[in-house]
């Protein structure tokens, strides 16, 4: 389509026809992404979230995406909200901005005060509504690009602190960054706390013979090493045969020499496939997940058991027990959480009050996180040395 031969009145008035067709679709987009999400028809999609979903299969950059989904959601809750981007008295970007912000009670008075503002309009709005603490003055120096990686710490005088924009990374914490450079090299940034800083000079000082740089690139890559190492020791073992552990009746437990198999085998990625083939892309999350429940008689067999992750491992459990069952074992997780945080707050060493709760779960203990700890201090505890009743539960209460 040529809009070479049109009048200066008929472009503009075809622009404006475009601008409104422009907002409906973007509209009914909205209207579409939240059914998705409502339905959570992204897993059969092989994507582990709605994010993944607009990225990998809709084409979104992911700051596009992210404005998209949290504006669904908004519409989820306010419906309101969406006639404002459908009329033109606000944008997707003002939305966007107001849907950590709008409530029952608000979205009448908010949405009415920032129709027809700019993003900047809108923020300062938002400022005004909703004021945050102020920031201190300060100038922070950016290192010169070496095209190898940095890693930048407040307070070392080497290394100055920078700062990060966070729209420079869409999705990213403002804290964090890691940003390619080249082909081979990446930025990394991050706010490190006066502990993570302490330790790092500590690392340098250790190493400065090894290491009389204190180049923070190799530093970090030595200790991620030493970290892969150690993970993937725990996950799959050292790679040495063992004598095989007999598996107690009615136990989850999967034995190492298995769980490396389906490790390695499944290539440290979600096993979900989609109709179409396509696989589910997410790496962080996994774990390990009976094809046949457990719950049914599943047995730990490489066969029977795949990576998959929390998303789809959720959407599973689903499909098996059902909503409420679902619902129920989230509540039983919480209650664990919580209870177990409580124990390690009592001086409890993390490994036996993990066990003793796990026997409560067993046992079928309530759902409730204080008849849970006192359960499970009855397990910890020797009669002669419990503190009374009222004691625990002002202890379990605190945490």
């Amino acid at each position: 389509m040529t809009l070479s031969c049109l009048s200066d009145r008929e472009l503009l008035a075809g622009l404006s026809d475009a601008r409104a067709t422009e907002r409906t679709a973007i509209a009914h987009v909205i209207r579409y992404l939240a059914e998705v999400d409502r339905r959570r028809l992204y897993l059969a999609e092989a994507c582990s979230s709605l994010s993944a979903f607009c990225v990998q299969r809709l084409g979104y950059s992911e700051n596009e995406a992210q404005k998209r989904i949290q504006v669904a959601r908004l519409y989820r809750r306010l419906p309101q909200a969406l006639v404002e981007l459908e009329t033109g008295s606000n944008h997707l970007t003002g939305l966007f901005l107001l849907s950590a912000h709008l409530t029952d009670e608000n979205v009448s008075t908010l949405l009415a005060e920032t129709r027809g503002k700019t993003r900047r309009e809108i923020e300062a709005t938002i400022a005004r509504w909703f004021p945050r603490s102020d920031v201190l003055p300060s100038i922070t120096p950016l290192l010169p690009s070496t095209g190898d990686i940095s890693v930048t710490i407040p307070g070392n005088g080497s290394y100055p602190a920078s700062a990060v924009d966070a729209r420079s990374a869409p999705g990213t914490p403002a804290s964090s960054r890691l940003q390619p450079l080249s082909a081979v090299s990446y930025r990394v940034e991050f706010t490190a706390n006066a502990e993570l800083r302490d330790k790092i000079e500590q690392a340098r000082n250790l190493l400065s013979h090894a290491l009389p740089s204190g180049d923070l690139a190799v530093l970090f890559e030595r200790a991620l090493d030493a970290l892969l190492e150690l993970e993937v020791k725990r996950r799959l073992g050292a790679g040495r045969p063992r004598k095989r552990r007999e598996t107690k009746p009615g136990s989850r437990h999967v034995p190492l020499e298995v769980a490396r198999a389906v490790w390695e085998r499944d290539g440290f990625q979600c096993t979900f496939t989609d109709a179409q083939g396509r696989r589910c892309s997410e790496r962080r999350f996994i774990t390990i997940e009976h094809r046949a429940p457990f719950a049914r008689g599943g047995p730990a067999h490489a066969e029977n058991l795949c990576l998959l992750c929390s998303a789809h491992n959720a959407q599973r459990a689903r499909e098996e027990f059902g909503e409420a069952h679902v619902g129920a074992k989230r509540l039983e997780a919480a209650a664990h959480a919580k209870a177990l945080d409580a124990l390690v707050g009592l001086g409890f060493e993390r490994r036996p009050a993990k066990a003793a709760l796990e026997t409560m779960r067993q046992r079928g203990a309530q759902l409730e996180v204080e008849p849970l700890l006192r359960a499970a201090l009855a397990l910890l505890v020797p009669r002669s040395r419990r503190a009374p009743h009222g004691n625990v539960g002002r202890a379990s209460s605190a945490h």
